[in-house]
């Protein structure tokens, strides 16, 4: 099984360079962030033509998770069991081919000293609880708005501290690792500079000043199913591009 995630930073928006990507990319299920769009207006019919199913949970303007796959998924739910900021669109759990998928779009938190960066601290805690909640092969995936490590962002001397490299969202992450499960991408790529988000502005992708905020976390059952992860940068140099880029993993047999 192939599969993806990838911010796509509104998929309207997007929707020529998804279905671009899969043409080129014929993957069993693509997981999907930031998709800016409520439900009943998500491009489903347009998908289903390119031979996949749409699984939503999403909102207007903001937000929103989803999942294109070939098969439909079982055990779909929407949102943190706890409830928390259970106005925002930004988790969708499923299972495929046995192994639970928890495709998270995390908070970004704006900035340290708001508000809203303790409640992006609080949500990775959330996340993580239920992601250990279920049993078997479990696999957390999607935008975490952390760079682990110096290696996952251009900077980190100068960045660290502040938001989406600031060590206590760092220690999230940590928190994850501590609790059995692995960032699988560093597994087959331990050493050397990764990026998966670029800003717009200032040539960021041009001066490849950029952070690796997008992570596929797998615990110990679902992490010995893990055969490849990739980084794919084709698209973010596309006409009108997201500013993530998909990261393309193989799993299973």
């Amino acid at each position: 099984m192939i599969g993806a995630t990838w911010n796509v930073n509104s998929v309207r928006a997007r929707l020529e360079q998804v279905l671009r990507w899969l043409s080129e990319n014929p993957v069993d299920f693509l997981c999907l962030q930031e998709t800016k769009v409520s439900d009943d207006l998500f491009p489903a019919e347009s998908f289903l033509a390119a031979g996949y199913l749409s699984t939503v949970f999403g909102q207007k303007t903001y937000n929103g998770v989803a999942v294109l796959s070939r098969k439909a998924p079982s055990n779909v739910s929407r949102g943190l069991p706890s409830g928390f900021m259970g106005d925002q669109a930004r988790l969708l759990r499923f299972t495929l081919e046995g192994i639970n998928f928890l495709n998270a779009y995390v908070p970004n938190g704006g900035a340290v000293e708001l508000p809203s960066f303790p409640q992006k601290l609080e949500w990775l805690e959330e996340l993580l609880k239920a992601a250990l909640s279920l049993p078997g092969p479990t696999v957390v995936l999607g935008d975490f708005n952390v760079a682990p490590g110096p290696e996952d962002t251009h900077s980190p001397g100068t960045q660290d501290g502040t938001v989406c490299y600031h060590p206590l969202e760092r220690r999230r992450i940590q928190a994850f690792l501590d609790a059995g499960f692995e960032d699988v991408f560093r597994r087959f790529h331990p050493k050397g500079k990764a990026y998966t988000w670029w800003d717009y502005r200032a040539g960021a992708f041009r001066r490849n000043m950029g952070m690796r905020l997008d992570l596929v976390l797998a615990n110990r059952d679902a992490s010995a199913l893990f055969r490849d992860v990739r980084l794919d940068p084709a698209p973010r140099s596309w006409e009108k591009p997201s500013d993530h880029i998909p990261v393309v993993f193989r799993v299973g047999e």
